[in-house]
């Protein structure tokens, strides 16, 4: 017999309201719990994500991590593409299972092809970097593609670096300005970087747009967009050297733990002494 799909919508909608409510120990969100168990007896997967996703925050039970990662691989078996991409997170980074990023590859497979974007991403990653399956830099391009024409914007972001490193075929400056670009209008502060970087580059070289970028990640808070204008002033890109600026820029990234402008900040220094 299969479980009143309304009911658990409902239960779905009650544990949405308590969370976003912050009320995620009282009588309702038990009571939840408690309905949620016969739907996961007969294998829904629906619920069966939910119980499990209660287990793990501990939200009107007690928390109980294990018990909740064999809830979301039970889930996974049953379809539900958000315990899918769970599983692979559990796996990847071996959160109470042994560490296999094999296993992670195809949980995030299962996720991706039902259209989980962030699924899509972590696969472009794994092909990228070889984790879990043969380094690909062609597969790797195509997952973060479909990731990144859904909207995730680290896609769009790793995407740019793609085309603007020339990984895994030629250097593309359009091509990486344009995602850089779709990056930063969606909200993604580490883009304002790179398209500031690209900006910088060869054969376009618009300085001002370079400055305005690098400077408009500096002011949100990015350490290597402080470095890259810390290694601005030092080296003269567009001009003459500005030393006493350069140390400004190498010592706020340096703040931030940058590392390189730690390194850059204690040479310019001994040179300046």
């Amino acid at each position: 017999m299969t479980h009143n799909s309304s009911l658990i919508q409902r239960l779905v909608q009650t544990i949405n309201r308590a969370y976003f409510g912050r009320y995620t120990s009282n009588r309702s969100i038990k009571r939840v719990a408690q309905l949620l168990e016969t739907p996961v007896k007969e294998e829904n997967a629906l619920a069966t994500y939910w119980l499990a996703t209660m287990y793990w925050e501990g939200w009107g039970v007690v928390k109980n991590a294990k018990l909740a990662i064999d809830l979301f691989r039970r889930a996974a078996k049953l379809g539900s593409r958000a315990a899918q991409y769970n599983m692979g997170l559990a796996y990847d980074n071996g959160i109470e299972v042994e560490k296999n990023q094999t296993i992670a590859f195809s949980y995030f497979m299962c996720a991706a092809r039902q259209g989980e974007i962030e699924a899509m991403f972590n696969i472009g990653s794994m092909y990228d970097w070889g984790h879990g399956v043969a380094q690909n830099y062609a597969k790797a391009k195509h997952w973060y593609r479909k990731s990144a024409n859904l909207g995730f914007t680290n896609a769009m972001c790793y995407l740019g670096r793609h085309y603007q490193r020339g990984v895994g075929g030629p250097r593309n400056q359009n091509e990486a300005i344009y995602w850089f670009t779709r990056a930063v209008h969606a909200g993604n502060l580490y883009a304002q970087t790179w398209l500031g970087l690209e900006y910088s580059c060869q054969p376009l070289e618009d300085w001002e747009k370079a400055r305005y970028w690098l400077e408009k990640a500096a002011e949100d808070g990015q350490a290597h967009a402080m470095y890259l204008l810390g290694v601005w002033e030092e080296s003269g890109w567009n001009g003459p050297e500005n030393l006493s600026d350069a140390l400004f820029w190498y010592n706020h990234a340096s703040q931030l733990g940058h590392e390189k402008a730690k390194s850059n900040l204690i040479e310019l220094e001994q040179k300046m002494a």
